[in-house]
């Protein structure tokens, strides 16, 4: 079967399956019940996780049983299996025979451990040593020769959440001399790279990895290469496979992505990291969301991953149908509420983290779809009613698109990084000097500047700053915190204000160059003309508050980050309480920005206020003139929409304590209890739940803003 046939396979539907089998739990009398199991539920798919310490003992001898036999019971149930690598449990003749010890910061060897997902042991390895990355590829291409002609088959999961972690890029020999190699490939002579960060190094063998945050700009640069190892990494599993077996799809997903990472200890830049594989997904964590961002963040994760995959294309690879280590379980609700979730930001595929909960280690009594026993609990029987709803509207759901947002939200990695790193403890654990909602400066405003517009009800795309020309696809965009501005990317901003864009940054936009350093004046790279401002100070403080008189006439707190400006032609429509500028507006060309001195988005975490929401509204439909971006729904109820050639799916959240009662504009049918409803009827959604409604595209029935 060639390559096109077998996508075919899995991409006409809904992937639904589950994570079965990480090594040595469940055991072998459990197997074929559960796969039948598993095949009962209405899942097609079932991902081993083969490790590479259990697989190859001692050096060249491999030993397949429990993989052959899973197969073998796989067939037998009608599952096609998603075949994981897990490079990062080495076996031991790595560590004794070819010192693939990791080297700490302060020289120290890198014990390998077994914890958690890596239970066997042996976690993990420097895979900038060319024997261990040897060793690795053996160990997959011994994988592929035997498996390659076995139908049920069906992808090459090439490396499980690819990312650095913790500060996992070693101060090796072999790391050392990657990063020597990458800095010639970037900077061509030690001349221009002192140029670029102000040192004064004779060669590129003088440089030494970073030992301490303190210097932003080596550290800035070493975790950027740390980033690219990642994605090189990704790409040369890939490469083994496709040598041996050029039919199936190869592909990978991060855990954390980018948008919720600590980027400096646990580093990957994903839109890297997907060119490096056939598609790329995520994983769902329910354990860790904190409140508020419970609510919002199933959706920023999935619209982030959406907005860096090829077409839209993008599977969850493993979504937690249960928290574990004895907490109190996650309510069925809410488990549906994420996979809802993932529906509505257009992911193709939903493969559960995992069928049967934990039984050994860190992870005892995690994160099950059933219990250790196969005994179903509420979850599971509330997850069998989704997949009953995806199955029995799985063509409709396949081929329905998320429409495009009018409005783009930028995420930058480097921002992000250089945040991170000014807000360490230096000189001692790396750990953060501040306690933010969802750890330190950048991450708080990102997260908040897209829960603030989801808490709105407005749709927002996710947009990487590599393809920041992008942004000229969009009637509004929205920078938080974009600490770090170079001149070419100060000239694409310029450009889209020119032609009839509408920006809106965050104070703090364009404080720092490409090498890290402060701009002189502030907006840098000439974007003083831009925004007709000049920063004339700074304050992050995390017990200072200032009171901002907003332009809709409600006064709300902005506290931790606050800046004051000079006017140099901008004009102040919003002031602090001292009178002080704190919000400007410019027209530009055939446009206009507007810069804030705080984030909105962090102020909003911070002190949660409703005239956060209606500034945000106003600013979208009056401001930016996207009137038909208003929400007609009361707080609580969030809304989005897929739609296909003919058709509008509407899933409509309730997240209130308490009932919604829906009016029906038009006819619509509800997928999930297949009533039909007509015009003048209404629809009542109970507290928790989410109904979905379908319609023909001509009778667009709920404004839902997307």
């Amino acid at each position: 079967m060639d390559l096109e046939n077998r996508k075919e396979i899995y991409r006409s539907k809904v992937a639904l399956g589950t994570q079965y089998y990480r090594q040595p739990t469940p055991t072998q009398s459990e197997w074929k019940d559960d796969l039948a199991k598993i095949s009962e539920m209405g899942m097609e798919y079932v991902q081993l996780r083969p490790q590479w310490r259990w697989h190859e003992r001692q050096e060249g001898k491999y030993c397949w049983d429990d993989i052959d036999c899973l197969l073998e019971l796989a067939e037998q149930a009608n599952l096609k299996i998603i075949f994981k690598f897990m490079l990062e449990t080495a076996p031991d003749y790595i560590y004794r025979k070819y010192n693939g010890y990791r080297v700490g910061l302060k020289g120290e060897n890198i014990w390998p451990i077994a914890h958690g997902a890596f239970y066997p042991g042996g976690w993990l390895p420097c895979f900038d040593n060319p024997k261990v990355m040897a060793g690795a590829r053996n160990f997959v291409r011994e994988a592929v020769e035997r498996y390659k002609n076995r139908d049920v088959i069906c992808i090459w999961h090439a490396w499980n959440e690819a990312r650095s972690r913790p500060m996992g890029e070693c101060a090796c020999q072999h790391s050392r001399e990657s990063y020597h190699y990458w800095l010639r490939d970037k900077f061509k002579t030690v001349e221009h790279l002192n140029d670029f960060l102000g040192k004064c190094w004779g060669d590129f063998e003088d440089i030494d990895i970073p030992r301490d945050t303190a210097d932003f700009a080596e550290m800035h640069l070493w975790r950027q290469w740390a980033a690219s190892r990642v994605a090189w990494r990704l790409a040369e599993v890939k490469k083994t496979i496709q040598q041996v077996d050029p039919t199936r799809e190869v592909i990978s997903h991060v855990g954390f992505p980018s948008v919720l990472q600590d980027v400096l200890d646990d580093t990957s830049d994903d839109y890297l990291t997907r060119k490096s594989v056939d598609f790329y997904g995520c994983s769902f964590e329910i354990r860790y969301t904190p409140s508020p961002l419970d609510q919002s963040w199933p959706f920023l994760v999935a619209d982030w991953i959406r907005s860096i995959s090829r077409d839209g294309y993008y599977w969850v690879n493993e979504l937690y149908p249960s928290r574990g280590r004895w907490e109190p379980e996650a309510s069925p609700d809410v488990v549906a509420y994420w996979h809802w979730a993932a529906l509505a930001c257009g992911a193709k595929g939903i493969i559960l983290w995992q069928f049967k909960k934990e039984r050994v280690g860190l992870e005892t009594n995690e994160a099950g779809l059933v219990e250790t026993d196969g005994r179903e609990n509420p979850t599971c029987l509330e997850v069998r009613k989704v997949f009953e709803v995806i199955r029995k509207n799985e063509s409709l759901f396949r081929s329905a698109r998320v429409p495009k947002a009018k409005i783009a939200l930028v995420y930058d990695f480097n921002s992000d990084l250089v945040s991170r790193i000014e807000e360490s403890k230096h000189q001692e654990d790396l750990s953060l000097k501040f306690n933010l909602p969802t750890g330190y400066t950048y991450k708080t405003a990102l997260q908040g500047a897209y829960h603030l517009f989801w808490e709105a009800g407005i749709q927002v795309d996710l947009l990487s700053s590599h393809e920041l020309e992008q942004i000229s696809e969009y009637e509004m965009v929205y920078l938080p915190a974009m600490f770090i501005v170079d001149l070419n990317q100060a000239k694409v901003l310029t450009d889209y204000v020119s032609q009839g864009g509408k920006l809106l940054a965050e104070g703090g936009t364009a404080q720092r160059d490409a090498n890290t350093w402060l701009h002189i004046t502030r907006p840098g790279v000439e974007l003083t003309k831009l925004f007709g401002v000049m920063e004339t100070e700074r304050v992050v403080d995390p017990e200072i508050k200032r009171r901002v008189h907003l332009p809709t006439g409600i006064d709300a707190v902005s506290g931790f980050m606050n800046a004051s400006f000079e006017l140099q032609g901008a004009n102040a429509i919003a002031k602090y309480e001292n009178g002080s500028p704190a919000i400007v507006e410019n027209p530009f060309g055939q446009g206009k920005v507007m810069m804030t001195g705080f984030s909105p988005g962090l102020a909003f975490l911070l002190e949660p206020n409703e005239a956060w929401l209606e500034w945000i509204c106003h600013i979208t439909s009056t401001w930016a003139g996207l009137e038909t971006y208003v929400n007609t729904f009361p707080k609580g109820i969030y809304a989005r929409s897929l739609k296909t050639e003919d058709e509008q799916i509407s899933l409509i959240f309730n997240r209130n304590s308490q009932e919604f009662s829906l009016p029906i504009t038009n006819s619509a049918s509800e997928l999930i209890s297949g009533k039909k409803y007509n015009q003048g009827e209404s629809i009542i959604i109970s507290s928790g739940k989410t109904v979905i409604l379908k319609e023909a595209l001509s009778n667009k029935s709920v404004k839902n803003n997307a």
